[in-house]
């Protein structure tokens, strides 16, 4: 029906089928008005379709408003079709696809210019065409559709976002400052450890690892000036990966002034200057990478840019996934943070956390706000 020619509709194959049948049996069992009653369909559907006649082609020019908006908040697109007379008579319908089921939206009579709002309501990428002109006969027998020459428009949808107390830049609180390595100037050489999945090859020590015949690599005190990064476990379902990616956006959009490099376990990755924009890009294209390697990933934080380190999971994570969390931040020289978000207290419920390192649950997204900025827990 692309190409706009009438077919019957559901209805009209309804009517053709009960023709037949009655037709057929009518005149089978000698009986001339039953059989010439059922004949009668033929013609009728035959007259629907030429009713509704073949479409002409349309072209559609499309414009939004806005390209990014926040879950909840609303985006109008602008239609502009380009079509002859023939295709006025024709009733529109928008094909939306996107964060929930596929949907088509009748727009009334083919016009010059048609506007529309959209508002969806989760956070993910709303495709928006391409249009589809209909016309159908007075009593809905056929039908004829045809695809306009149209170049669909997607709309990342952010996600919706708590407020957070801001946290001060790493250094402020949390570690021991007695110690050697937190003494150390800016981006000063702090020592040698031994190599750990994840650890960057760039700061492998080879005279001191072919000394003691295992790798060693350079580690360098903190910044105090320097951000956070934030890992996302995004191995879940959609329902579970909406409160961290939540959660995710509220602690990226808290403090302006602090770098945020945002990862997730499945390989996305937005730099601390790639800004909040493509941070919330990111988040908003967050899709469920159930064989995402989470252990890997947090074992890549221990090469992350210094500072704080957040890691978010779902309360059914398993207790490994909290300890794998747990073991790379626990390296470092500030305090770190790893969030249990969702339903239910079950998710790391054996594990103490080790020095340096916050555990902190919460219900939903806005809950995780309302104990980050209680507790503060870069603080304790």
């Amino acid at each position: 029906m692309a190409g706009g020619t009438p077919r019957p509709t559901v209805r009209g194959w309804a009517l053709l089928v009960s023709g037949a049948v009655l037709c057929g049996g009518g005149l089978g069992l000698g009986y001339l008005a039953p059989g010439v009653l059922g004949a009668l369909a033929f013609p009728a559907v035959a007259l629907a379709m030429g009713l509704a006649g073949r479409l002409p082609a349309a072209r559609v020019g499309r414009r939004l408003t806005a390209s990014r908006v926040r879950a909840g908040e609303s985006v109008t697109v602008v239609l502009e079709v380009a079509a002859d007379g023939g295709a006025r008579s024709a009733a529109v319908a928008e094909h939306v696809t996107g964060t929930g089921e596929p949907v088509v939206l009748p727009l009334g009579p083919a016009r010059p210019v048609i506007r529309y709002e959209l508002t969806p309501q989760r956070r993910g990428v709303v495709e928006a065409g391409p249009l589809h002109l209909v016309r159908t006969d007075p009593l809905g027998l056929a039908r004829a559709v045809r695809a306009a020459d149209d170049v669909p428009v997607r709309v990342l949808v952010h996600p919706r976002h708590h407020h957070l107390v801001p946290v001060p830049a790493a250094g402020g609180g949390g570690r021991d400052t007695s110690s050697a390595s937190v003494r150390a100037s800016e981006g000063a050489f702090a020592g040698l450890r031994e190599h750990a999945p994840g650890d960057d090859v760039r700061q492998i020590h080879w005279r001191t690892s072919a000394r003691r015949g295992r790798l060693m690599v350079r580690e360098h005190a903190d910044s105090a000036g320097t951000g956070m990064t934030v890992l996302v476990d995004d191995r879940y379902g959609p329902d579970e990966l909406d409160v961290l990616v939540e959660a995710a956006a509220s602690i990226v959009r808290s403090g302006p002034d602090v770098p945020v490099e945002l990862r997730t376990a499945g390989g996305a990755r937005s730099a601390a200057a790639a800004g909040v924009t493509a941070h919330l890009d990111v988040l908003a294209e967050a899709a469920a990478r159930p064989g995402a390697d989470f252990p890997a990933a947090c074992a890549g934080l221990r090469s992350a840019p210094t500072g704080r380190a957040i890691v978010l999971l779902s309360t059914t994570a398993a207790d490994e996934d909290v300890a794998a969390a747990m073991r790379p931040l626990a390296a470092r020289h500030t305090v770190s943070l790893v969030g249990l978000i969702g339903p239910g207290d079950d998710g790391g419920g054996g594990l103490a956390p080790p020095a340096g390192v916050r555990l902190l649950r919460a219900a939903d997204a806005a809950g995780f706000a309302e104990r980050w900025s209680e507790s503060r827990w870069w603080a304790r």
